[in-house]
């Protein structure tokens, strides 16, 4: 019999967060969950004929999506830091390739929205177990760093998502985009199973009783620093949903953007995460965590009153939009991870529980967003912008009144 958990662990005999390896499985991890959102947005107008449904149903196939991963996310933090976080992955792996299968065989959109959400729920793991194992393996700072390089090559690949997708489209429909998600999702429980090593001892894994899971929660969720720093970056993530959501029918329906163009456009934005995120971890050495999060924050906000105040007709031009979107999305690149990580530091024994409450917080925050967006939507860029605008007034007040309680305690003191 191979053992094959044991295997990385004996490349250069280092242990296997020490080296290329253990960032090559952790791209398997994150990648295939997150790119089942990307790849079907171009998709969205031949979906919306394909089942003779309305652009609200559609934008649904992203927000269901979304609330199955917030519920599983509930779940799979307080099980992982019980069984541990080997088997609770592989078990939202295989549910995750089920459920994909399930949105390509689907004949209405019902049943597609149905297999969504299950399909998030399956995903959840993927984020929260691997998550959870980086900071069982990493200080705050170095885990901000790993989930930084991470990222970059995560999303380096996401940059072409767009491109995939709308090229599957085109010559396969929208179901090749389900086979294609499932295929990865399925390479990546494989390279899991053989090669992923448990990262969380025996020793200190915690009980699983409703007791213990209320306390944990209770815990995390009493931390004022908790809440600031995941509504922060719940609230980014918020804005550029709720703009991506609607992006596709906005550009192809309205603007009259050939769907053969449309991805270059999505890539774009996305690609601009990757130019901030290829240098994240060397500006947090040289600026220090905090300044680089103030930097983004007030990226994000400029990119907001850019929106605020063009003129009606630059709304209307797909390359205006993108570009706005473009610097909105680097203000995020240079902060979400350091919030991110600042959020799951509130206890050292409880990153499990951490992990399960800011995805699934986040995750909630971002489904109710998408589905508002889509109801305020009218078919105009206007109606967009709006919401985007109004997502990141939100974020400034949280941050305003989080810096004037700062300050009044240290007066206090």
């Amino acid at each position: 019999m191979f053992r094959f958990v044991k295997l990385p662990l004996l490349l250069n005999g280092r242990n296997v967060h020490e080296g290329k390896w253990f960032r090559f499985i952790f791209i398997f991890i994150f990648i295939s969950a997150i790119i089942e959102t990307d790849i079907y947005l171009p998709s969205f107008p031949d979906i919306l004929h394909a089942f003779n449904t309305n652009a609200v149903m559609v934008q649904r196939i992203l927000s269901f999506n979304f609330i199955g991963v917030c519920i599983g996310s509930l779940v799979y933090g307080p099980l992982s830091d019980h069984f541990g976080r080997r088997p609770i992955l592989m078990f939202g792996f295989a549910l995750f390739t089920l459920t994909t299968i399930g949105c390509v065989i689907a004949t209405s959109i019902e049943q597609l929205l149905f297999f969504r959400l299950l399909q998030g729920f399956g995903s959840a793991a993927c984020m929260v177990v691997g998550t959870a194992i980086i900071f069982d393996l990493f200080e705050e700072e170095k885990a901000a760093k790993f989930v930084g390089d991470l990222s970059t090559m995560v999303v380096s690949m996401l940059a072409f998502a767009p491109l995939i997708g709308g090229w599957i489209n085109i010559y396969w429909g929208y179901r090749g985009s389900f086979i294609f998600v499932a295929v990865l999702v399925f390479l990546s429980a494989v390279t899991c199973l053989l090669f992923l090593p448990e990262s969380l001892p025996s020793v200190q894994r915690r009980k699983f009783t409703l007791a213990e899971m209320r306390e944990g929660y209770a815990a995390v969720l009493s931390s004022r620093v908790f809440w600031y720093n995941t509504l922060i970056s719940s609230l980014m993530l918020a804005a550029y949903f709720a703009f991506i959501s609607n992006m596709s029918l906005l550009f192809v329906n309205e603007l009259n953007v050939a769907k053969s163009v449309f991805p270059y456009f999505q890539m774009a934005i996305s690609g601009s995460f990757v130019l901030v995120s290829i240098n994240n971890g060397r500006l947090i050495d040289k600026w220090g965590v905090n300044c680089l999060k103030n930097v983004g924050l007030v990226i994000v906000m400029l990119a907001s009153l850019l929106f605020l105040a063009s003129p009606y007709s630059w709304l209307n031009s797909p390359y205006y939009l993108t570009l706005v979107m473009c610097v909105f999305t680097i203000g995020v690149g240079c902060s979400i991870n350091i919030f991110i990580a600042q959020s799951m530091r509130v206890r050292s024994d409880l990153v499990g529980i951490a992990s399960s409450l800011v995805t699934a917080i986040r995750l909630c925050i971002i489904a109710l967003s998408i589905n508002v967006s889509s109801s305020y939507y009218d078919g105009s860029s206007d109606s967009m912008m709006r919401f985007v605008v109004g997502t990141t007034g939100l974020l400034f007040l949280i941050y305003l009144f989080h810096y004037i309680s700062i300050k009044g305690n240290k007066k206090s003191s």
